[in-house]
């Protein structure tokens, strides 16, 4: 197996799970995926995972056409059974941009598109990093949703907005970019508190993620130390970036999208094994 991560390409969580998990907005996921082989769930019972069964789901994913979300690492789902969520890095930079969004952004030079600007939230992937996990906050408060993505836009939240994620979506003028069907088998390592998703989708790609989540930033370090504990015993490659199913989906479908955010460091970069790996 190998091992990597992605940007904040989609949330670890099946619609059957959400009541186990802290429901307040704000959860910090701390995730590593790895591809996987037919002996991974040998594996992983003997290790003492417990399996939770499985469940197939779709996903929706929505932006506005210049890619303001995405390409500023904020991943706006639907998913079927489960309702809306925005995966977002967990702190903003520093100043005033993090909280007024694009309005205080330079003008773009002659000829640039918008959606090259440099955008007020900094992804979670910063230089001299050691591990290949990703550390995303997960918004599941419908008001909290939709003051971020307004944040982002330049625009006041309207009153109707307020628990309305729909509404909001459509009355900005957010469009669909993805959409796809995954099948999860889930498991449980009760001994260092991690969640396995072995995940499989309908566009030809497979994926697992191991998975921690924390209620504060300060917890962040010892879950990583526990993700990479697990990884050493499964034999893990934890130096090989691997994609996330939403890098593979992009950079099959929609290249114009995917080109963009690999260059925003938004996305990890497909390679050409794993892009055959997934056809």
């Amino acid at each position: 197996m190998a091992s990597g991560s992605d940007g904040g390409e989609e949330a670890a969580e099946s619609p059957d799970s959400r009541a186990g998990k802290d429901s307040a907005s704000g959860s910090i996921e701390v995730e590593q995926k790895f591809l996987f082989g037919p002996d991974a769930v040998q594996k992983l019972v003997a290790l003492g995972a417990m399996p939770e069964g499985s469940i197939s789901f779709r996903d929706w994913y929505y932006d506005v056409p210049d890619w303001r979300l995405t390409l500023a690492d904020h991943w706006l789902r639907l998913r079927e059974g489960a309702g809306w969520e925005l995966k977002c890095p967990p702190q903003p930079l520093e100043g005033a941009a993090a909280s007024q969004g694009q309005q205080d952004l330079p003008e773009p030079p002659a000829g640039a598109r918008s959606h090259e600007l440099q955008h007020p939230l900094q992804p979670i992937e910063g230089a001299g990093r050691t591990h290949l996990a990703t550390q995303y906050q997960e918004v599941t408060c419908p008001r909290d949703i939709v003051a971020r993505v307004c944040g982002l836009l330049g625009v006041d939240p309207a009153a109707g907005w307020q628990s309305d994620v729909a509404r909001a979506v459509e009355e900005q003028g957010l469009q669909e970019f993805a959409s796809f069907v995954t099948r999860r088998c889930k498991y449980r390592l009760d001994s260092l508190h991690l969640t396995v998703d072995l995940d499989e989708m309908d566009f030809g790609y497979a994926v697992g993620e191991v998975e921690a989540i924390v209620l504060r930033e300060q917890e962040v370090p010892e879950a990583l130390q526990r993700i990479q504990e697990l990884g050493s015993m499964l034999g893990l490659d934890v130096k090989t970036p691997i994609p996330g199913k939403m890098s593979v989906y992009l950079h099959k479908f929609r290249p114009a999208h995917y080109e963009a955010l690999v260059r925003a460091g938004s996305l990890r970069k497909v390679r050409a094994s794993t892009d055959e790996e997934g056809n």
